[in-house]
């Protein structure tokens, strides 16, 4: 996280996230990412092996279609 403040949903959980902040989302979960302000960008850097993956024939990408593209949050 290079600026800003957020949160993420990685599997129904919920993350909060601020400036600074480093976590990794396994390729294979359902997430998302949010900006907690309305003002201010949130900058959320994002690294992947994306052109290992279409290399090898591997890579696959799919929506979450239900709730709206919205992920339920689970305790």
């Amino acid at each position: 996280m290079a600026r800003g403040r957020g949160h993420s949903v990685i599997n129904g959980r919920r993350f909060d996230w601020q400036e600074r902040d480093i976590f990794c989302v396994p390729s294979w979960a359902w997430h998302e990412h949010a900006n907690a302000s309305d003002r201010e960008d949130a900058c959320l850097f994002c690294l992947n092996d994306l052109p290992v993956m279409r290399a090898l024939g591997l890579y696959r990408e799919e929506a979450f279609g239900e709730n709206g593209g919205h992920q339920p949050l689970t305790s």
